[in-house]
């Protein structure tokens, strides 16, 4: 399923995007920020990305309407947790925000959730920005657990209730 905001489309990804992927995920500035992303990004890291549908999860290339091009991706959990990067060359252009703003608008009406969460870095001043622009509030620092790694260092929390 495609969602539509007014400049993007968050839609599955798909093997074209594999060039894409590596150019803009294989930037330590970006990796730094998220805690599956890693660096160096390699070609083997984007097969496994466009190949691989996780169950728990609607995972969305970013990709603007006029043109096509990957800006970025974005997914929601079937627990509500949402996910956010932006490649480099995209930054500051307001696309995080929008994509959040439809990805949320997903959650509480196609998957029916009542609560949205998400963490970020302390030193993460954009991403907590967006958050706080598309209506979340902080609620206080937690631990980010990992599936496969577990706790990580406290992070701060997000909320947004239907």
């Amino acid at each position: 399923m495609e969602l539509h905001s007014r400049r993007l489309i968050l839609r599955q990804y798909t093997k074209d995007d594999k060039e894409s992927l590596m150019k803009l995920l294989n930037d330590k500035e970006v990796s730094r920020w998220t805690e599956r992303i890693p660096f160096p990004y390699t070609e083997k890291h984007a097969d496994w990305w466009v190949n691989n549908k996780p169950e728990d999860d609607y995972v969305y290339a970013i990709v603007k309407k006029d043109n096509h091009s990957l800006v970025g991706g974005i997914n929601i959990t079937t627990k509500g947790e949402i996910g956010c990067w932006i490649g480099r060359k995209y930054w500051k252009e307001g696309f995080a925000s929008e994509a959040v703003e439809r990805i949320k608008k997903f959650g509480f009406e196609d998957l029916k959730l009542e609560k949205l969460w998400a963490a970020t870095h302390e030193e993460n001043k954009a991403s907590m920005q967006v958050l706080e622009k598309t209506r979340f509030y902080r609620v206080d620092d937690r631990p980010y657990h990992i599936e496969g790694v577990g706790d990580t260092k406290m992070r701060p929390h997000f909320e947004l209730t239907k």
